[in-house]
């Protein structure tokens, strides 16, 4: 190399802010559900969670197969709009 070419540097990858607030709120939304609806601990100490408890299996698989997929689709159709302007 000689001393008139410039070093290459890296490539930068640009990280968009919404990317960073989706992070967020997933995180928070794990730590909401791990310590105040199905906290391990609890589960594990009282004994009768699996007896007793506010949502039967319809309503989990309700969430599982049609709230979480519509918020992916939001998600990606935000995008979108975003990325053609």
């Amino acid at each position: 190399m000689s001393e008139d070419q410039p070093k290459p540097r890296p490539p930068q990858y640009r990280i968009p802010r919404s990317l960073y607030v989706v992070v967020a709120v997933v995180m928070a939304v794990w730590v909401a559900v791990t310590f105040f609806l199905r906290n391990p601990y609890t589960q594990a100490t009282q004994g009768d969670y699996y007896e007793r408890h506010s949502f039967d299996e319809g309503s989990i698989w309700t969430i599982v197969l049609v709230v979480v997929p519509l918020i992916g689709f939001a998600a990606f159709f935000t995008w979108t709009r975003r990325k053609r302007g």
